[in-house]
């Protein structure tokens, strides 16, 4: 590999993993703001004068939904037309559409401007995801992918913080000013999209061994549809969307709850979320180069094992983590909180619980892509991402309804209760995975000796 094609896969994963850090960025913005945009619509209860959050629960509810439909549209058409393409046009929708919540008004027609917004930068969401993923397939190498789909899920983590920090810290300037500024960094990167060249879809470990001089002619047909759909992990990957409903529960609520249940104001959670998130990032890397480790001494089913247990060990965690009581004093300081046993407690738990969970994030996408074909990959992540995003979109749904009813600590404990079926789903994977990674395997190889067949 010359020294101009090491230079062209940096600046493609750069660009890639850029854009998905920014989409997530702008799909975190709502719950640090949760109060101050609730009331800048005028979400007040009349008469106690109680901030209502369940009209915001089910704007993002609607908004993920509109985003799960375009994932699937697009999913498909990434394994069918040039995928740099929908990459430009995606960065652009949603680039665009963050720009102008900087005019959305304090009115009934404000709040359906920033509804319809939210809802192009959704659609554009949806356009992004699984373009970004099949793109990302064709670059990392097969015994690199839990490593390297490790990046894609840092990214969504540091998207996921960077929408957090901005959300929080900016509010007391103009909330809106969050969006203003993440849509003007998109648009930039979008542009950057042109000096993208579309990679081979057989992949970079076909490309580097010299096996394949032609571009993989292979596209999905709709007749293809049942080939997906006969292998059991897809079908697990696919209705495994359970395990986004507690993160959409945590995300929507957790400001509130910091702030309402143990005293804790925006900007002191920034620093305390810090942690977390370092956590999380550490877990993804630390736990993608071990799946990798035992694939490549032969363990097939290596990732799916991490992945699984990922997912059982930090329940217990998160549960204790909900319960301990405990309040910063008014006007406490950050160093006043880390003086809380209580406050501690809960910092570590958590921090222990999302780091064995980062087993889960590549692992996931290093399966989706061992079982299936190139031109089937994105359309089965549109799929999974669809479910996904339903999850995403019920947790905010669920956690507001429940923490408005029966308070906030229900809301966040409503989290708990779906984590636990999390686990049954990634057993189905594992009994499924290495008969499907093998049969994969098989017809691609095949391919390779006919590529335009």
């Amino acid at each position: 590999m010359n020294d101009q094609a090491i230079a062209r896969f940096k600046v493609s994963m750069s660009q890639f993993i850029t854009t998905i850090l920014l989409i997530n960025a702008l799909q975190y913005l709502i719950s640090p703001g949760l109060n101050t945009i609730a009331k800048y619509f005028g979400f007040v209860d009349p008469v106690t004068g109680a901030v209502l959050t369940s009209q915001l629960g089910i704007l993002q509810s609607m908004i993920t939904i509109i985003g799960g439909a375009s994932v699937i549209i697009f999913g498909y058409l990434s394994d069918k037309i040039v995928r740099v393409r929908i990459l430009l046009v995606g960065s652009m929708i949603y680039s665009v559409s963050a720009i102008l919540v900087s005019l959305v008004s304090n009115s009934m027609a404000g709040y359906v401007l920033y509804f319809i917004l939210n809802a192009c930068a959704g659609f554009g969401y949806g356009m992004i995801i699984p373009t970004t993923f099949s793109l990302i397939g064709d670059l990392v190498l097969q015994k690199d992918r839990a490593k390297g789909f490790s990046f894609v899920s840092i990214a969504t983590l540091l998207g996921t913080a960077v929408g957090f920090v901005m959300g929080a810290t900016i509010i007391d300037i103009d909330w809106r000013l969050s969006y203003f500024i993440l849509g003007l960094i998109g648009l930039g990167n979008g542009f950057l999209t042109l000096t993208i060249k579309e990679p081979n879809r057989a992949g970079r470990d076909y490309v580097l061994s010299g096996n394949l001089e032609r571009e993989y002619s292979y596209r999905i047909r709709l007749s293809d549809l049942k080939v997906i759909l006969k292998k059991k992990t897809n079908i697990w990957l696919i209705i495994n969307f359970v395990d986004t409903v507690p993160t959409g529960i945590i995300m929507f609520l957790l400001f509130k709850y910091l702030l309402d249940i143990h005293g804790i104001p925006e900007t002191m959670s920034i620093l305390f979320l810090m942690l977390v998130f370092v956590s999380t990032l550490v877990g993804t890397i630390v736990f993608g180069f071990i799946g990798d480790a035992r694939f490549k001494k032969g363990n097939k089913s290596a990732r799916v094992h991490l992945a699984l247990i990922a997912n059982v060990v930090p329940i217990p965690f998160i549960f204790f983590a909900f319960v301990i009581p405990f309040q910063l004093p008014q006007n406490g300081t950050i160093t006043d909180l880390f003086m809380i046993p209580g406050a501690v407690a809960m910092i570590l738990l958590i921090c222990i619980g999302l780091f064995i969970n980062g087993a889960t994030n590549g692992c996931w996408y290093a399966t989706v892509v061992d079982v299936n074909l190139p031109e089937h990959r994105a359309t089965v992540l549109a799929a999974a991402n669809f479910f996904d995003i339903v999850g995403r979109s019920i947790g905010p749904l669920i956690g507001s309804i429940v923490a408005d009813a029966f308070g906030l600590e229900a809301g966040m404990l409503m989290s708990i209760y779906f984590w636990i079926a999390i686990p049954f789903f990634w057993i189905g994977i594992l009994q499924n995975f290495v008969h499907d990674m093998d049969q994969t395997k098989e017809v691609f190889e095949e391919r390779m000796k006919n590529p335009e067949k």
